[in-house]
Protein backbone atom coordinates (compact mmCIF):
# COMPACT_ATOMS: atom_id res chain seq x y z
CA UNK A 1 0.00 0.00 0.00
CA UNK A 2 2.84 2.39 0.86
CA UNK A 3 4.43 1.74 -2.54
CA UNK A 4 1.11 2.48 -4.27
CA UNK A 5 0.80 5.80 -2.38
CA UNK A 6 4.37 6.71 -3.36
CA UNK A 7 3.69 5.93 -7.04
CA UNK A 8 0.46 7.93 -6.93
CA UNK A 9 2.21 10.91 -5.33
CA UNK A 10 5.05 10.72 -7.84
CA UNK A 11 2.58 10.70 -10.70
CA UNK A 12 0.69 13.68 -9.30
CA UNK A 13 3.89 15.65 -8.84
CA UNK A 14 4.99 14.89 -12.35
CA UNK A 15 1.62 15.64 -13.97
CA UNK A 16 0.43 18.67 -11.93
CA UNK A 17 2.98 21.20 -13.26
CA UNK A 18 2.39 20.00 -16.82
CA UNK A 19 -1.37 20.35 -16.45
CA UNK A 20 -1.04 23.76 -14.85
CA UNK A 21 1.31 24.86 -17.61
CA UNK A 22 -0.99 23.62 -20.35
CA UNK A 23 -4.00 25.30 -18.71
CA UNK A 24 -2.21 28.61 -18.28
CA UNK A 25 -0.70 28.44 -21.76
CA UNK A 26 -4.19 28.35 -23.24
CA UNK A 27 -4.98 31.52 -21.31
CA UNK A 28 -1.72 33.41 -21.84
CA UNK A 29 1.10 33.60 -24.33
CA UNK A 30 4.18 33.47 -22.12
CA UNK A 31 7.58 34.52 -23.42
CA UNK A 32 10.28 31.86 -23.70
CA UNK A 33 11.62 30.62 -20.39
CA UNK A 34 14.85 32.15 -19.17
CA UNK A 35 16.66 32.20 -15.87
CA UNK A 36 16.09 35.51 -14.11
CA UNK A 37 19.10 37.60 -13.20
CA UNK A 38 20.29 37.63 -9.58
CA UNK A 39 18.95 41.20 -9.27
CA UNK A 40 15.48 40.10 -10.40
CA UNK A 41 15.59 37.10 -8.05
CA UNK A 42 16.51 39.38 -5.16
CA UNK A 43 13.83 41.91 -6.12
CA UNK A 44 11.12 39.25 -6.15
CA UNK A 45 12.33 37.75 -2.87
CA UNK A 46 12.40 41.14 -1.13
CA UNK A 47 9.27 42.73 -2.57
CA UNK A 48 6.66 40.12 -3.42
CA UNK A 49 5.08 38.87 -0.22
CA UNK A 50 3.29 35.58 0.27
CA UNK A 51 -0.50 35.61 0.41
CA UNK A 52 -1.89 33.55 3.30
CA UNK A 53 -5.20 31.71 3.46
CA UNK A 54 -7.57 30.46 6.14
CA UNK A 55 -7.84 26.76 6.89
CA UNK A 56 -9.64 24.79 4.18
CA UNK A 57 -10.13 27.91 2.07
CA UNK A 58 -8.88 29.53 -1.10
CA UNK A 59 -10.78 32.79 -0.57
CA UNK A 60 -8.65 35.91 -0.36
CA UNK A 61 -8.79 37.66 3.00
CA UNK A 62 -8.75 41.47 3.20
CA UNK A 63 -5.09 41.17 4.31
CA UNK A 64 -4.34 38.93 1.35
CA UNK A 65 -5.93 41.39 -1.05
CA UNK A 66 -3.90 44.24 0.45
CA UNK A 67 -0.70 42.22 -0.03
CA UNK A 68 -1.65 41.56 -3.65
CA UNK A 69 -2.24 45.27 -4.20
CA UNK A 70 1.30 45.95 -2.94
CA UNK A 71 2.69 43.11 -5.08
CA UNK A 72 0.86 44.44 -8.14
CA UNK A 73 2.22 47.96 -7.52
CA UNK A 74 5.77 46.59 -7.38
CA UNK A 75 5.24 44.53 -10.54
CA UNK A 76 3.89 47.60 -12.34
CA UNK A 77 7.06 49.54 -11.47
CA UNK A 78 9.15 46.58 -12.72
CA UNK A 79 7.49 45.74 -16.03
CA UNK A 80 10.22 43.34 -17.20
CA UNK A 81 9.77 41.03 -14.21
CA UNK A 82 7.74 37.86 -14.67
CA UNK A 83 6.74 35.45 -11.92
CA UNK A 84 5.41 32.01 -11.14
CA UNK A 85 2.94 31.42 -8.33
CA UNK A 86 3.07 28.32 -6.14
CA UNK A 87 0.02 27.47 -4.08
CA UNK A 88 0.69 25.60 -0.83
CA UNK A 89 -1.29 23.89 1.91
CA UNK A 90 -0.65 22.78 5.48
CA UNK A 91 -0.02 19.15 6.40
CA UNK A 92 -3.61 18.32 7.28
CA UNK A 93 -5.77 16.62 4.68
CA UNK A 94 -5.09 14.08 1.98
CA UNK A 95 -2.60 14.46 -0.84
CA UNK A 96 -5.13 14.91 -3.64
CA UNK A 97 -7.28 17.29 -1.60
CA UNK A 98 -4.29 19.48 -0.69
CA UNK A 99 -2.97 19.56 -4.25
CA UNK A 100 -6.39 20.69 -5.50
CA UNK A 101 -6.78 23.26 -2.72
CA UNK A 102 -3.32 24.69 -3.29
CA UNK A 103 -3.96 24.84 -7.05
CA UNK A 104 -7.08 26.93 -6.38
CA UNK A 105 -5.04 29.22 -4.11
CA UNK A 106 -2.50 29.76 -6.88
CA UNK A 107 -5.25 30.44 -9.43
CA UNK A 108 -7.11 32.89 -7.16
CA UNK A 109 -3.84 34.72 -6.58
CA UNK A 110 -3.10 34.86 -10.31
CA UNK A 111 -6.63 36.05 -11.13
CA UNK A 112 -6.43 38.78 -8.49
CA UNK A 113 -3.14 40.07 -9.89
CA UNK A 114 -4.62 40.13 -13.39
CA UNK A 115 -7.66 42.05 -12.08
CA UNK A 116 -5.22 44.55 -10.52
CA UNK A 117 -3.70 45.26 -13.92
CA UNK A 118 -0.87 42.74 -14.26
CA UNK A 119 -0.77 41.28 -17.76
CA UNK A 120 -1.50 37.52 -17.74
CA UNK A 121 1.61 36.81 -19.82
CA UNK A 122 3.77 38.02 -16.92
CA UNK A 123 2.63 35.04 -14.84
CA UNK A 124 4.26 31.90 -16.21
CA UNK A 125 2.77 29.26 -13.93
CA UNK A 126 0.22 29.11 -11.18
CA UNK A 127 0.73 25.67 -9.73
CA UNK A 128 -0.51 23.90 -6.61
CA UNK A 129 2.05 21.89 -4.65
CA UNK A 130 -0.10 20.68 -1.77
CA UNK A 131 1.90 20.20 1.41
CA UNK A 132 5.28 19.49 -0.23
CA UNK A 133 7.07 22.76 0.57
CA UNK A 134 6.31 23.84 4.12
CA UNK A 135 8.07 26.90 5.51
CA UNK A 136 7.45 25.62 9.03
CA UNK A 137 7.59 21.97 10.05
CA UNK A 138 5.89 21.88 13.42
CA UNK A 139 2.39 20.46 13.83
CA UNK A 140 0.56 23.41 15.33
CA UNK A 141 -1.66 26.23 14.12
CA UNK A 142 1.12 28.84 14.10
CA UNK A 143 3.05 26.73 11.57
CA UNK A 144 0.04 25.55 9.63
CA UNK A 145 -1.05 29.17 9.06
CA UNK A 146 2.39 29.98 7.61
CA UNK A 147 2.19 27.03 5.21
CA UNK A 148 -1.25 27.93 3.78
CA UNK A 149 0.01 30.38 1.18
CA UNK A 150 0.61 31.43 -2.38
CA UNK A 151 4.33 32.01 -2.92
CA UNK A 152 5.99 34.01 -5.71
CA UNK A 153 9.13 32.94 -7.54
CA UNK A 154 10.91 34.86 -10.31
CA UNK A 155 10.36 33.97 -13.95
CA UNK A 156 9.76 30.31 -14.58
CA UNK A 157 11.55 29.19 -11.42
CA UNK A 158 9.43 26.87 -9.33
CA UNK A 159 9.81 26.06 -5.65
CA UNK A 160 11.72 22.91 -6.58
CA UNK A 161 14.44 24.96 -8.27
CA UNK A 162 14.63 27.48 -5.43
CA UNK A 163 15.01 24.66 -2.91
CA UNK A 164 17.69 22.95 -5.01
CA UNK A 165 19.67 26.21 -5.23
CA UNK A 166 19.51 26.71 -1.47
CA UNK A 167 20.68 23.14 -0.87
CA UNK A 168 23.61 23.62 -3.23
CA UNK A 169 24.80 26.57 -1.13
CA UNK A 170 24.97 24.50 2.07
CA UNK A 171 28.46 23.49 3.16
CA UNK A 172 29.41 19.91 2.41
CA UNK A 173 30.87 17.88 5.25
CA UNK A 174 33.00 14.90 4.37
CA UNK A 175 32.64 11.96 6.76
CA UNK A 176 35.22 9.40 5.66
CA UNK A 177 35.95 7.51 8.87
CA UNK A 178 33.80 9.30 11.45
CA UNK A 179 30.05 9.66 11.82
CA UNK A 180 28.66 12.79 10.16
CA UNK A 181 27.24 15.43 12.48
Amino acid sequence: MRQFAFILLSGLLWISPALAQSESSTQTANPPASRPSPAVQQGVDENLKDVHFAFDSYDLTPEGHAILEQNAAWLKTNPDVTVSIAGNADERGGIVYNVNLSQKRAEVTRDALVSLGIAPDRIHFSTGWGKLYPVCGQSDESCWSQNRRAHFTPGTMLQTEILAERLERLPVTACANAPCR
